[in-house]
């Protein structure tokens, strides 16, 4: 009984937050159609990252509704390469010139055994943190390479920033749920969510920071197995 009063909240919210997708979106929409918009170039790409945000967002939305609905589907296997493609070119469009960004793919690069939307609202999450930590500006690099041989094969993204770093005793305490350095309301769930994705799919991570050095987070997931026939 516990259980369905847990998830009809949850069920509630989602259906909420759809609602306000929605309404962000026609917003949006309506701004994109002023005719001052047309005489200003430069917001152009700002509109479209943010519809593209909103498309992501609704369509999260629909998987977590999917999801609770359906019973658990097989793992899929997610191309890095055109995975953190997708996520820098959803950043640079809304992204502030004092904070430079870097990403790098491993040549060769196998799959990860994970389900893409979740790996990229994960790294989203990452850079997002890494982007709070630098309120002067700096750089954020994204790295994947591969970790491993064989069957403990795994795929290692590195998000890291050149902020102002963490204590040993934030670091302790980073994946806590609802803990924060920020603001209140502002964060902690950012990164207990990350870890909730990396345990779903066998995978784990972890922190690397000192105070003044700024951050790098490591999240590890399997690589898919090759095929028979070379490919994966």
């Amino acid at each position: 009984m516990r259980a369905r009063h847990t998830e009809q909240p949850t069920a509630g919210i989602v259906h909420d937050l759809g609602n306000l997708i929605q309404v962000a979106s026609s917003a949006l929409n309506r701004v994109a159609r002023d005719p001052s918009v047309s005489t200003a170039p430069a917001l152009e790409p700002v509109i479209a990252s943010a519809r593209t945000a909103l498309q992501r967002a609704g369509a999260l939305v629909r998987e977590t509704i999917t999801k609770a609905a359906e019973p658990p589907r097989e793992i899929e296997h997610t191309d890095l390469s055109s995975c953190l493609a997708e996520v820098e070119a959803l950043i640079r469009c809304a992204w502030e010139s004092h904070i430079r960004l870097e990403v790098r793919v491993g040549s060769g690069l196998p799959a990860a055994k994970c389900d893409r939307l979740g790996l990229q609202n994960a790294i989203l999450n990452l850079v997002f943190n890494a982007r709070d930590a630098m309120p002067d500006g700096g750089s954020i690099s994204i790295d994947a390479a591969m970790a491993g041989h064989g069957r403990a094969a795994l795929i290692e993204v590195r998000v890291a920033d050149s902020g102002i770093g963490m204590t040993q005793e934030t670091m302790a305490r980073a994946f806590d749920p609802f803990f924060t350095t920020k603001c209140p309301g502002l964060g902690g769930i950012g990164l207990p969510m990350v870890k909730h994705f990396a345990e779903q799919h066998d995978g784990s991570v972890e922190i690397d920071s000192a105070l003044g050095s700024g951050t790098t987070v490591i999240l590890r997931l399997p690589a898919a197995p090759a095929r028979a026939d070379g490919f994966r």
